[in-house]
Parts: C-alpha cells; structure tokens; sequence
C-alpha cells in the first residue's frame, strides 16, 4: 500500500516524530472521541506496544492539565491548548481543509512497524462514519478512494457497486430491509419480515428502482466478521456511545473487541427502532438543534442520529439525545469542538456526556 504523498515540511516534522518514537522513551497519547481520531488514536497504541515503549492514553475530554505531563504528548485531533510538549498530528496535512488525520497516522506508523489488514480496515471504517448516512453525504474524499484503493488493489478488499443497503447480495433481502440502518427502510427496519422484493423496498424509499441508488461500497475479503465497511462503521459509532471511546481505541490492539461490539451492534437494533417509534409517535422534546427522547442510551444516540438524519425526519446538524428520568445522555461523538469545551465538570458515562437540563440548553447555545 503505498503512502499518501507529503509536502517537504510536513514530511520533515514526521520524520522528527518517529525519531521521537525510535528514542523509546514513554508517550502519551490524546484523542478526540469521534470514532477516526480513536481508530488512528489505538494504531498509534498499537505500534508503541509493538516496540515496547510504555505510554498512556487519554481523551481530549478528560479532566487532565496536558500541559503538566512530563512526557512527550502525541494529539490526535485533540488540539490541546497551551502544551508546549505537544504536537498534534491533525497539524501535519499535506492538503488543506482536509477532514481527515488517519494518513498523517499512517505516514507515521508505517516508518515503524508492519500493519495489519485489520488495523486498515479499521481505519477506512472509522473514516467512513464521515459519510453517513450515504443518503445525505457527500462524495468520499480524495484520502479516503486513494486509501480504499490501496486496500483493493492489495486484495484485503474488493469493490462492488450496489444499493446503500449494508448486507446487499450478502443476505437475504428480509435481513438486509430489517438490519440496515445506512438506507434505513422504515415500514421493515427492526421487524422479523417474511417475505420482501426489490419492488417492495423501491417503492418503501420511494424510487423507482433501486439502480438508482447504487453506490461504491467495499467488502472483506477475509472472514472480518462485517458484511461491508460501511456495517463496519456504524459498530464503530455503537461501541463508542455504549462501549466508551477507550474500547473503540483499543480495538487495533485487540480485534476481539471489534467482534463483541458487531455481536452487540446487531442486538440492538431491537432497541434502537424503539426509540425511533417513540420520535415517530411524536414524543420528544425540542431544545434548539437536539431532540430529546426517552430511550436507553445503549441504542446508541449516535446512530439513532444518523437514521433520523438519513430518513429526513431531522436536519443534519441535528442531535438526538437521549433522556433516562431526570438525566439527558448526549452522545460526545456528534458534539461540535466548541459544544464539548462547555462539557467542563460534566459526568462522563461511556460515550456520552450525562447533563442536566440547564447545562443541556448550555451545551446547545455553544
């Protein structure tokens, strides 16, 4: 796979980096809790444990003075203020408004040690929940095709064209309609469904024939556990509200936590219809951008998000937040830069910021 190219200066800062790395001396490192910045935060992880150099992890929302550690400190997309011992890695891009800091990783990473094919499907995936729902999205950038490619060509993926359904030609057309949340068909999504054709589904996503929403997606081609990628990137947005984004960071280290969180993905899609009957029966509540319902927060907020997004029943920057009593469970993945610096003294549960009312209406202002 070859390396995503570099300017002069930033190859020059990289290459300072690994020196760093090679000197063995212990690092810590700090990612953002959206689901890229935790996959390439767990690569990084990876590749210190395989040279055995000691390290520490946090995330750019814990309660920690970065500026005071004594050890050199690696962000990823943490943008920690005042740290003169800090580099953060979204720095070093070779493109400018590039969204991406998984190939500045790569760059990095690669110097150092052998990648698996499951840390590269990893990282395509969490790249990917950028671009869902595919309904909505826009076009995958430039780094994400040049990386899916790679991945082609190295015969780890092939490519196929086919409906934004997850799971098409890979299951049945009954799973595909009750599992798919990427073009989430309503009327079978959640449900045991008996019998379903092509038409059926057209006519439920109202075209008039499914050929019109084909789309490049990506399949394994090793047994990865995932019908495809974009499957793949939802588990990664699920394990990070329910699991916590220290699980999804660990997940390079340890394949196995991947499994699980697929295992647990596809069990809660029982819950997660739920709480989209619940908005459809119209009982929520409204406070600015988010949408409040009652629904247990292991539904994932951020995917129910994505659904509701994908179905057009809410804007696209609006948020679902999910409301257990008196406590609102906002999921810290879909939260802008400036709304998680309002998080400050906030409880903290897995992936979600566990608020009250006042500071939910806060948080939403931000």
């Amino acid at each position: 796979m070859g390396l995503i190219p570099q300017q002069r200066k930033e190859q020059h800062r990289i290459k300072s980096l690994i020196e760093i790395v090679r000197k063995g001396e212990p690092l810590v490192v700090v990612g953002d809790v959206n689901a890229e910045a935790l996959v390439s935060s767990g690569v990084i992880l990876r590749t210190l444990r395989t040279l055995g150099i000691d390290f520490e992890f946090y995330l750019a929302v814990d309660p920690v003075d970065f500026s005071q550690l004594n050890n050199k400190v690696i962000g990823v997309e943490a943008y920690i203020q005042n740290c003169v011992n800090c580099l953060e890695l979204a720095e070093l891009r070779s493109r400018k408004h590039s969204q991406h800091v998984f190939y500045v990783v790569l760059d990095l990473v690669r110097e150092l040690v052998t990648l698996s094919r499951e840390e590269y499907t990893l990282l395509l995936s969490s790249a990917l929940t950028k671009y869902t729902p595919r309904s909505i999205a826009g076009n995958l950038s430039q780094e994400v095709q040049e990386l899916a490619g790679s991945m082609v060509s190295s015969g780890v993926l092939r490519e196929v064209s086919a409906p934004k359904l997850i799971g098409w030609s890979s299951m049945p057309l009954e799973d595909v309609v009750r599992y798919s949340v990427d073009a989430c068909v309503l009327k079978y999504f959640g449900k045991p469904v008996s019998k379903v054709t092509e038409g059926d589904i057209a006519r439920e996503l109202k075209v008039d024939s499914l050929k019109s929403l084909e789309d490049k997606t990506y399949v394994p081609n090793y047994d990865a556990g995932i019908v495809d990628l974009y499957e793949a990137a939802y588990v990664i947005e699920y394990a990070t509200d329910v699991e916590g984004p220290v699980y999804t960071a660990f997940m390079p280290l340890n394949y196995d936590y991947f499994l699980w969180a697929i295992k647990t993905f596809r069990e809660s899609i029982e819950i997660m219809r739920k709480c989209i009957d619940t908005f459809l029966e119209k009982r929520f509540e409204r406070e600015g951008s988010f949408y409040v319902i009652e629904c247990d927060f292991e539904a994932s907020g951020t995917v129910v998000t994505k659904i509701l997004r994908g179905l057009k029943l809410i804007e696209e920057n609006a948020i679902v937040v999910l409301r257990v009593a008196d406590k609102f469970y906002i999921p810290l993945q879909t939260l802008t830069r400036a709304q998680k610096a309002r998080l400050s003294g906030s409880k903290l549960e897995g992936g979600y910021a566990v608020v009250d009312s006042s500071t939910l209406a806060k948080i939403q202002r931000a």
